[in-house]
């Protein structure tokens, strides 16, 4: 029988406790032995244990997200980009595990997450993807908007002269060199944006220089260059109502590990590790800091993340193993469109939000709005003094617009003239 690496007295507590996956994942993880030795024959049994997301867990995830939107909805510099995964997902693999595959979870929570450090490098090489034109159209892209908004990268492979001896890698570095210098030779960049980078990021007697020849300066970047760059982005709190398990079969072990020559009588090994399912949803937030931009920019950041996102979602994927498959995404329309719509609702006064919330609540679509206001004036008592007047003066301005409002009636019978009644009313309420 397995057991977890913590003291006898705690495994009594474990059973009914409601732990997050996270701590079955780590701490609590049962695969070893009386003697401290991996049980490998258990490791399925023991990361199935970690795949639950309890009740309370559910609760803790939708709680940040809820507390993400609600910092959103106050914040008029951010972008929102929702997505729903369309394959597994998985983060945090070179992680510390006895599996050899970690998983990324937050503590102290023990909740799944997706740091925002990682969505700035994936957004960052769609960015530098995109300006250098390698692979799709710039969508208004360059490197001097890269580096505004991410920060000034010298290490970057367009740049650096770092040789990979890699084939593969080091014509992929020699594209992203000769893409740079075609766009420094073309000259196709804004020089008042090129004039205001030079002014913040360089010091001394060489800014002066590089202000007269600005070419020189993108020729050769000085080493010293520091800038922090205009986005910040959140931690992602994936939206799941459990994790998953995958498996890998590596089938060369051996002669990747330099003990065998290349065969095709090698044994593979089931290598299981911790994912988040497909059809998870993945809240991406990013705010701007617009004031330290060039006017340009001020103006399209938004515009221009929305297309390096789309680039990421279409062609790069997050987290780990993207390049077999993991961590696709496509965009969450309905999600964008359910903030936006709630942000307009919170800018507006509160009388309006009243008004707004209770004809979104009517279930009835045949129910006609001025009715509706009508009812929720006469039964539900919610709105007092001068708001009740402004909700009846309301339901008037709505009942001419249709032209409903009737203040005589042509009728033997009044009582049956249904527009002639909900007139006298409303008049009555006003009165």
């Amino acid at each position: 029988m397995t057991k977890a690496a913590i003291p006898d007295y705690m495994n009594k507590h474990l059973a009914s406790q409601d732990i997050p996956p996270g701590h079955r994942f780590g701490l609590y993880f049962p695969i070893w032995k009386d003697e401290w030795k991996k049980a490998d024959q258990e490791k399925t049994v023991a990361l199935k244990k970690a795949t639950s997301l309890t009740n309370s867990s559910q609760k803790l995830s939708a709680a940040l997200y809820q507390r993400q939107r609600s910092i959103a909805l106050q914040n008029d510099a951010l972008g929102y980009f929702p997505a729903i995964s369309t394959s597994p997902f998985m983060t945090g693999i070179g992680n510390e595990h006895p599996l050899e595959n970690g998983f990324a979870f937050l503590n102290p929570y023990g909740l799944p997450y997706l740091p925002g450090s990682s969505v700035k490098g994936v957004l960052r090489t769609a960015a530098e993807e995109l300006a250098l034109g390698l692979y799709a159209e710039t969508e208004g892209w360059n490197m001097l908007s890269v580096w505004w908004l991410f920060g000034f990268d010298a290490g970057s492979a367009m740049l650096s002269q770092k040789k990979y001896n890699i084939d593969m890698l080091d014509e992929e570095a020699g594209c992203r060199r000769k893409a740079y210098q075609d766009w420094v030779a073309k000259g196709n960049y804004e020089h008042n944006s090129l004039e205001q980078f030079i002014k913040a990021t360089v010091v001394g007697r060489d800014q002066k220089k590089y202000l007269e020849h600005p070419q020189q300066f993108l020729n050769k970047l000085p080493d010293e260059i520091s800038n922090q760059g205009g986005l910040r982005f959140w931690d992602v709190y994936p939206q799941s109502k459990h994790l998953a398990m995958d498996i890998l079969t590596p089938h060369h072990g051996g002669y990747f590990q330099g003990k065998n020559t290349p065969h095709d009588s090698e044994q593979p090994v089931p290598n299981f590790f911790l994912t988040i399912p497909s059809g998870s949803e993945f809240h991406f937030y990013s705010t701007c800091e617009t004031a330290s931009l060039p006017d340009a920019l001020q103006e399209n950041w938004y515009v221009l993340l929305q297309s390096a996102f789309k680039y990421a979602f279409d062609w790069l994927g997050f987290g780990a193993k993207t390049a077999v498959g993991y961590g696709q995404m496509h965009s969450n329309v309905d999600a964008e469109q359910a903030l936006a719509q709630e942000k307009r609702l919170a800018e507006l006064p509160p009388i309006e939000r009243d008004i707004v919330e209770v004809l979104k609540a009517n279930k009835d679509p045949n129910k006609k709005e001025y009715l509706v206001l009508l009812n929720a004036v006469k039964m539900e008592k919610r709105w007092q003094d001068d708001d009740r007047h402004v909700v009846v003066e309301r339901i008037k301005a709505m009942m001419q617009q249709v032209g409903v409002w009737k203040e005589t009636t042509n009728k033997k019978n009044p009582l049956k003239d249904k527009e002639f009644q909900n007139t006298q009313e409303v008049k009555k309420l006003l009165s």
